[in-house]
């Protein structure tokens, strides 16, 4: 990958929700951690993006509340070995997606 980081626009656009749910989860999910910049915009990583990826699928699939991801994520590695590969697999898709709309 050439990116290290990637902003709100890009994750939203990546992970399929809207930047203020991503924000609000940043809020409420204990292992998401954000990084800012100076001037407090928010960069995501690539375990960023696996992790928002996994937090959807855990709401909407197995239908957990927030509280209920935050048990499940404090339970399990905290690099999210446990992916679904297809998941993986997607994102790598939209990333090369996003990658060539640019």
């Amino acid at each position: 990958m050439n990116k290290s980081f990637y902003n709100i626009d890009d994750v939203s656009q990546l992970v399929g929700e809207k930047k203020h749910t991503i924000r609000f989860w940043e809020g409420r999910i204990t292992k998401l951690k954000v990084i800012r910049t100076q001037s407090g915009h928010r960069l995501y990583d690539y375990e960023n993006l696996l992790l928002l990826k996994k937090i959807k699928h855990l709401l909407e699939v197995q239908k957990l509340t927030l509280d209920g991801v935050n048990d499940y994520l404090s339970k399990s590695n905290p690099k999210i070995k446990s992916l679904d590969n297809s998941i993986r697999s997607d994102l790598k898709d939209l990333l090369g997606l996003l990658k060539k709309s640019r």
